[in-house]
């Protein structure tokens, strides 16, 4: 029956059986579902412009699509067609002609919407994507939301597959996403846990340095001019015309969230990451305590945005540290980078330093170096919750040394910590003595990462750390300081990073952290080391 139908509408429509390249049905009637008629995808051996007719007189196919398979092909590899005849192969469909060529374009599209989808989220959430994890059904919906948008005549049809019969619809179509995800898995672009999918930090930065991000919404505005351009529409709404005014698509459909199906990974587990929970929300879901057994106080001054929240679990007391990010119209990092604009550059947007902080907390633990654990990412307010740690920073366990040789100590110790850092390429990018927390017990945790790069910036870090930490000491415990953190770098660090953080130019930019005495005693005491 349904063959003899499509016959019947190829006769009355011209086209040729040694014309055909491909055939196919597709819609929720693929998946027994005959309420609903399907459309009828023609691909031609010869060239052919994408054309969209309505069919009359059938109560199982109502539109018929026929292009040319060399302009097919195009629009699944790079939607130049912004994808008005691609986007069929995310509906569920039955080759009735050519299902072997069919079956590879579908794969070839689903992997073009995969390449785009991963990198609108690597240009959202930066090195933080590593950490994300991210079913298949994310790819689906994230490309069928934003079709919804824009291109309305395919409105009906994801109603009737997605909103209608969603089971049935993601069975059909996911294993072409899956086949797909396999071979950037293959290539190294992802990496799958658990039936999930998280980019590799190779792939990220490989986004990251070929793709800004305004890349990402010209992107979104070349597809939906391509789609209209090749539909023959001027704008949304001249596509009513085509379908005689029909109403009902102005109302799209209902589709999940496609954030629904990622999650981010915490030390409390793996969470959605569409949760959005403020400290006193998030304190209550984990661990059970209310308002009134929680106490909430700001503990850094007017430049920062962070809290301490204190609370008792089973008797005992637990802290959570939390930071909110502030954009650079919040002053600290906007003035840092117009103080420093040609010796270092500091990130400003919040979503930037957030992102860097989560990735190189989670980096640094995995290299073996001391981090505050994460406990949660609230992404719509730039929240981000750590284990609290108790500790001194480098100055006040410099100012609480009992004598000589605890203060070197120390210092050194400092000196090589940082060393180790640089030498796995990692550069703090803000290091001053409040990024050094010393606990009870001698363990040293790094903090306040927002600022970290792979950008090389060594003799920044240490130029930092020499100065800043030199405004808060004596004479003679400057020479101390600067002599003993020099001792520690060079146990394994590079001479020539310590020498160029004497620069000029760095004195120039942070001697108004310095006493004025401080930069000539910085620099005979690292020299003297240099020299010996």
């Amino acid at each position: 029956m349904l063959r003899a139908e499509v016959e019947r509408i190829l006769d009355a429509h011209g086209i040729a059986d040694e014309a055909l390249k491909t055939v196919s049905l597709h819609g929720a009637i693929v998946i027994n579902h005959l309420g609903k008629p399907g459309q009828l995808l023609v691909t031609l051996s010869e060239e052919r412009p994408l054309r969209i007719r309505k069919v009359n007189g059938s109560k199982l196919i109502d539109l018929l699509i026929t292009i040319g398979i060399k302009e097919f092909e195009k629009d699944c590899l790079r939607e130049e067609l912004g994808g008005a005849a691609a986007s069929q192969l995310l509906l569920p469909y039955k080759p009735l002609t050519g299902g072997e060529l069919l079956k590879d374009l579908e794969i070839s599209y689903k992997r073009h919407v995969i390449s785009e989808s991963l990198q609108n989220l690597i240009l959202e959430h930066r090195l933080a994507s590593s950490r994300l994890l991210i079913k298949p059904e994310y790819f689906l919906y994230d490309k069928l939301r934003k079709l919804s948008a824009v291109y309305l005549p395919i409105r009906p049809q994801l109603k009737a597959c997605f909103e209608e019969h969603p089971k049935e619809s993601l069975e059909a179509t996911l294993p072409g996403f899956e086949a797909a995800l396999k071979e950037y898995v293959s290539k190294g672009y992802l990496r799958k846990i658990d039936g999930r999918y998280s980019p590799s930090e190779d792939y990220i930065h490989k986004i990251l340095s070929s793709s800004p991000a305004f890349m990402k919404f010209s992107k979104e505005l070349e597809h939906v001019f391509k789609l209209y351009l090749s539909s023959a529409l001027s704008s949304p709404l001249e596509s009513l015309k085509e379908f005689g005014f029909n109403l009902s698509i102005l109302k799209p459909p209902r589709l999940p969230d496609p954030l629904e199906f990622i999650d981010v990974e915490t030390s409390l587990g793996t969470q959605p990451l569409r949760v959005d929970l403020g400290i006193r929300e998030f304190v209550e879901r984990f661990y059970g305590v209310r308002n009134g057994g929680l106490r909430i106080e700001k503990i850094a001054g007017v430049l920062n945005a962070t809290y301490l929240a204190e609370f008792r679990v089973d008797g005992s007391v637990k802290k959570i540290f939390v930071k909110k990010y502030l954009n650079w119209t919040d002053f600290k990092w906007f003035v840092a980078w117009l103080w420093s604009i040609g010796v270092k550059n500091f990130s400003v947007l919040a979503s930037i330093r957030m992102s860097n902080e989560i990735y190189f907390v989670n980096k640094l633990m995995e290299l073996g170096f001391n981090t505050a654990e994460i406990l949660h990412v609230s992404w719509p307010r730039r929240l981000l919750f750590q284990k609290y740690i108790e500790g001194a920073d480098l100055l006040d366990v410099l100012a609480q040394s009992k004598d000589e040789e605890e203060f070197r100590r120390r210092a050194f110790t400092v000196g090589r910590l940082l060393a180790e850092i640089h030498e796995k390429g990692i550069c703090l990018g803000d290091c001053n003595p409040f990024s050094f927390l010393f606990t009870p017990d001698e363990r040293i945790f790094l903090v306040d990462l927002e600022q970290c790069s792979y950008d090389d910036s060594f003799s920044w870090d240490l130029a930092e750390l020499l100065y800043y930490t030199s405004h808060y000491l004596k004479p003679e415990e400057i020479d101390m300081f600067a002599s003993s953190l020099a001792e520690g770098y060079l146990t394994i660090g590079n001479v020539d990073d310590l020498i160029q953080a004497l620069d000029i130019r760095y004195a120039r930019v942070l001697a108004p952290l310095a006493l004025p005495w401080a930069p000539v005693r910085i620099r005979d005491s690292v020299m003297r080391v240099v020299r010996r």
